[in-house]
């Protein structure tokens, strides 16, 4: 498979465009910093520059944060914190974008959440994507569509990929730790073997749940008696009849370890995704006496859980973690 090579064009930007073949734009690429892609209607090195779509920065702003930029108003609609994401520029590294319904996410290779999400409703159709590398950085690209000429359709999407099908079925697959522990897909208050519990809440034993709501997976507790799983979001906490409980397949030892102001401790199971794309933990703390459970969310300091209808904020928590030694990776 072919390398393509990319130069330090500084501030400029000078992309090099390829025409979207597949579900996902899938690259591998080894740079040290400023990694840039552009998602456009046109091939721009033939028909000149536009202002629609967006860019895509990976370990830009001195190589710690990636974000999403509206072309045209040059306003960047999303920035989140990535130190390392490219690692140094010694390895090449993978990465996948996909833009449906509106929606661009920006994720790692095999990585069941993306890093990024952003919506826009209004988003012209993507047909073409540009790469470059810039602001003292050099680039070696690797793109994964490269052998596929199999397809003379105008369309950005088919659905013939199969490392792009892969990427669609992680989105309901359930989410394997690289630790030995499991989330499991469940409704109508369905458990699976050897569920994790979180300690005895209001109505009896809870235990540990995840459940999607507007693009992020939130931590939260399942409550057998109301067959639901309540995640703590926007001061509420809301019941989701269809969600992932955490299962201990293996019976490892798993403990509840301090934590505080928004830190966790080695061994923390990650426990989904905001909806900025930054990791969350598993958390519980004790709610005028009983125990709630709900996602550590490190850039805010704090531990957030569902009680009473409401969401609540503790910067004193405890951290669901394994034991070093039972960690298989």
């Amino acid at each position: 498979m072919s390398v393509f090579h990319t130069d330090d064009t500084g501030e400029k930007r000078c992309y090099n465009f390829r025409r979207i073949k597949t579900t996902a734009i899938r690259f591998r690429v080894k740079a040290e910093h400023d990694v840039a892609l552009c998602l456009s209607p046109v091939n721009e090195e033939e028909e000149g520059a536009v202002d629609e779509g967006y860019e895509v920065f990976i370990g830009c702003w001195e190589g710690d944060e990636s974000g999403i930029r509206k072309r045209g108003t040059g306003e960047d609609v999303l920035k989140v914190h990535t130190p390392g994401i490219l690692e140094g520029g010694e390895d090449f590294l993978a990465f996948w974008i996909k833009i449906r319904r509106g929606v661009i996410k920006v994720g790692k290779s095999k990585s069941r959440f993306a890093f990024m999400t952003y919506s826009d409703p209004s988003l012209r159709h993507c047909s073409w994507y540009g790469y470059s590398t810039g602001w003292g950085a050099e680039g070696d690209w690797i793109f994964l569509d490269e052998e596929d000429t199999s397809s003379s359709s105008s369309s950005a999407f088919s659905s013939s990929d199969s490392e792009a099908e892969e990427v669609d079925a992680l989105e309901v697959r359930p989410i394997q730790y690289k630790r030995p522990a499991r989330w499991v897909p469940s409704t109508g208050g369905y458990f699976p073997h050897r569920p994790v519990s979180g300690g005895e809440g209001p109505d009896g034993e809870v235990y540990v749940g995840m459940a999607r709501h507007e693009d992020a997976y939130l931590v939260g507790m399942v409550v057998p008696e109301h067959s639901c799983c309540y995640v703590p979001f926007a001061g509420d906490a809301i019941p989701k009849k269809e969600y992932f409980v955490l299962s201990n397949p293996a019976s490892i030892n798993l403990t509840w370890s301090p934590g505080s102001m928004g830190k966790v401790p080695s061994g923390a199971l990650q426990g989904g995704m905001s909806e900025e794309g930054e990791m969350l933990y598993i958390g519980r703390v004790s709610v005028d006496g009983q125990v709630s459970v709900g996602k550590i969310h490190p850039s805010h300091a704090v531990c957030y859980v569902p009680y009473g209808g409401a969401e609540h904020a503790h910067k004193n928590y405890e951290v669901l973690c394994v034991d070093a030694v039972n960690v298989k990776m």
